[in-house]
C-alpha cells in the first residue's frame, strides 16, 4: 500500500483501473482523492504505469473558408482558433502552411487595416489599369498602395468599391468647399503587389492589345471613367446612339481607334480642343481628343462586350437603356432619356449639404 497525505491511500491496480480501464483525467482522479493532478501525474511514473495516447480532436477548416477569415476577415491565428475551439494559435498557422496560404508580414498582422496581395489574374489586371489610366490616382503610401479619387458621382464611388473591396478597407470622406460643389473623397490602401498601378500608363500595354478578352476589359474601365453615353437625332422619326471617349491620352485612344478598326467597328478619332482653348468652365491645359461611335449596329455591339464586364451603375444603365429602346422611334425614346438622365442627375452631389 502506498500512502498518500492526509492519510488517503490506493494501490497500484487502483490506479491503473481508475486511469487505464475508466478512462478518467488526472484532475478527475486526483479530485476522487483530495489532490491534484500533477501528483497523480508523480503516481503514474511512481508505478510504471504509462500515459494513455494524447486524444486530439481533429478539426476541418477548408481552405476557402480559413483564407476568407485570415485575409478577409482580417483575424488573427489565435482568433481562429478560439473559433474553432482549437487551443493555440499555432495549430492554426500550420493549417495556413499546409494549405499554401501566405502568412501575414509582422506589419500586416499589426496594422488594422485589411490589405490581400493581388490575385494575379490577367483580367483584373488589365480592368485596374483601364482604371487608372482613367481618373484613379494611385501613389505609395508608406508600405501601401493608396489608389484615390474625389466625385460628386455616388456610381464613380461604387466603381472603386466593387472594383478593390475584396483587396482593402475602402475609406470615404465629405468635402466641403468655398468656391466650388461639395464632393466625395475616397480611398482605399492596397498591398504592395498593386504597385504596377502607381505609374499612370500613356498607353495601352501589347499584352493587353493583343488579347481581344483583355482589351475589352481595359477599355470598359477606361470607358466606365471617360466615357459619354448620349442620343443624337439624325431625321425627323430616327435617332443614333452615340458613345464618346474625349480624354486628354491621345496616344491611348489612337491605341483603342486602331483596336475597334481592327474589330469591324467605325471608330471617329480627332482632336476637339487644343492647349489654351477657352471653355465656359475654364482654359485647357492640352489637347482634347476625341474618339467616337455613332453607327447603330456599332454601338449595340460595343455595348454587348463592355455591359457584363461594367462597374459604373450610370453607364450600366444608359446602356442597357440602349439595347432596350433600340428599336423604337426618336419621339418614342426621347422623353424616356430624358426621364433616365433626370434621374441620375438627382443622385449627384451637386447641391452644398450640411448633412454627411
Amino acid at each position: 500500500m502506498i500512502k498518500m497525505k492526509k492519510g488517503l491511500k490506493f494501490t497500484k491496480e487502483k490506479l491503473k483501473e481508475l486511469y487505464i480501464d475508466k478512462k478518467l483525467s488526472l484532475n478527475q482522479i486526483g479530485k476522487k482523492f483530495g489532490c491534484n493532478g500533477s501528483n497523480i501525474h508523480y503516481w503514474l511514473c511512481k508505478f510504471d504505469i504509462k500515459r494513455r495516447p494524447a486524444y486530439r480532436k481533429k478539426i476541418h477548416i477548408p481552405k476557402t473558408v480559413l483564407e476568407d477569415l485570415y485575409w478577409n476577415k482580417r483575424l488573427s491565428s489565435r482568433e481562429i482558433a478560439k473559433k474553432f475551439g482549437i487551443k493555440f494559435g499555432r495549430t492554426v498557422r500550420k493549417k495556413l502552411e499546409n494549405y499554401g496560404i501566405k502568412r501575414k508580414t509582422v506589419s500586416q498582422a499589426l496594422t488594422k487595416k485589411f490589405k490581400k496581395p493581388f490575385c494575379g489574374d490577367l483580367n483584373k489586371k488589365a480592368f485596374l489599369l483601364g482604371l487608372r489610366a482613367g481618373d484613379f490616382y494611385a501613389k505609395r503610401a508608406r508600405k501601401s498602395i493608396r489608389i484615390q479619387t474625389s466625385t460628386t458621382h455616388n456610381a464613380q464611388i461604387d466603381l472603386l468599391n466593387d472594383s478593390f473591396k475584396k483587396y482593402g478597407e475602402i475609406r470615404k470622406y465629405y468635402s466641403r468647399h468655398k468656391d466650388r460643389n461639395d464632393e466625395w473623397f475616397i480611398y482605399v490602401d492596397l498591398h504592395e503587389s498593386f504597385d504596377f498601378l502607381v505609374e499612370k500608363p500613356n498607353k495601352i500595354p501589347s499584352w493587353i492589345l493583343e488579347n481581344n478578352e483583355l482589351f475589352y476589359q481595359f477599355l470598359t474601365a477606361y470607358a466606365d471613367c471617360e466615357s459619354n453615353w448620349n442620343i443624337n437625332k439624325s431625321h425627323d422619326k430616327h435617332f443614333r446612339y452615340v458613345f464618346r471617349l474625349r480624354t486628354g491620352d491621345k496616344r491611348i485612344l489612337e491605341q483603342i481607334k486602331d483596336k475597334l478598326k481592327s474589330k469591324r467597328f467605325h471608330p471617329l478619332f480627332r482632336l476637339e480642343n487644343k492647349n489654351g482653348d477657352r471653355s465656359p468652365s475654364g482654359q485647357f491645359n492640352f489637347n482634347i481628343y476625341n474618339v467616337t461611335l455613332n453607327r447603330k449596329k456599332d454601338t449595340h455591339n460595343l455595348i454587348k462586350k463592355m455591359l457584363p464586364l461594367s462597374k459604373h451603375s450610370e453607364k450600366i444603365r444608359k446602356m442597357q437603356f440602349i439595347l432596350e429602346n433600340k428599336d423604337k422611334l426618336w419621339n418614342q425614346v426621347e422623353p424616356l432619356w430624358q426621364e433616365l438622365r433626370k434621374k441620375i442627375k438627382k443622385e449627384i452631389l451637386y447641391q452644398k449639404s450640411s448633412v454627411l
